[in-house]
């Protein structure tokens, strides 16, 4: 459905049309407002990730997700592979939880939220080339 100029005038005939063009404007800055926080808080998600990455995962998988080589020789995956990127988030958020192979099991060291944070920063390494 077309909105013609008629029709916004009419409807808001107690506004100028400048009044409610800037009223739109308004709902444009405040969409935005809203929003930055939302971004802001995936900037601390991303460095909380990174973080318990460090801490509980780079001795292993190396700060960039290749491995090291303790890494290697217990057979941790490269974080950038294919086989590790075409995993669900389920998939991956199970073998932190659970572990795998050689990879043990931080259930009781991580929570959920943790390994939520860990899941994403995981997936940041598919992105990098």
């Amino acid at each position: 459905m077309l909105i013609s100029k008629q029709s916004i005038s009419s409807g808001v005939s107690h506004l100028s049309r400048k009044a409610w063009l800037r009223g739109i404007g308004g709902l444009g800055i405040i969409a935005l407002a809203i929003a930055m926080p939302v971004s802001l808080a995936k900037g601390a998600t991303d460095e909380a990730g990174k973080s318990l990455f460090k801490a509980n995962c780079a001795v292993c998988h190396g700060d960039d997700g290749t491995g090291t080589a303790t890494g290697r020789a217990l057979n941790a995956p490269d974080l950038h592979s294919e086989a590790v990127q075409k995993l669900t988030d389920a998939q991956i958020a199970d073998q932190i939880n659970s572990g795998k192979n050689n990879m043990p099991p931080f259930r009781n060291s991580l929570s959920q939220a943790q390994v939520k944070e860990l899941v994403s920063f995981v997936r940041t390494f598919g992105k990098k080339k």
